[in-house]
């Protein structure tokens, strides 16, 4: 077996490795990033991030104040 041989198998079982990574990726049906109640918890999010910067802004402030 030489070189050549040897270098046309192993991109042959790359290819296959590959090819058997996506079908077994599009066979799976689960999609995780997708909820059901995505807009209501990307607005519970957002009241949680303004909450959190209005309580980051109010120890900004108090530590300002503090002599």
């Amino acid at each position: 077996m030489n070189w050549g041989l040897k270098i046309v198998i192993s991109l042959a079982l790359f290819v296959a490795l590959i090819v058997s990574f996506g079908v077994y990726m599009v066979s799976k049906d689960t999609d995780s990033l997708v909820a059901p109640d995505y807009y209501e918890r990307g607005l519970n999010y957002d009241e949680l991030r303004r909450a959190d910067s209005l309580q980051g802004l109010a120890d900004t402030l108090q530590a300002v104040k503090q002599p």
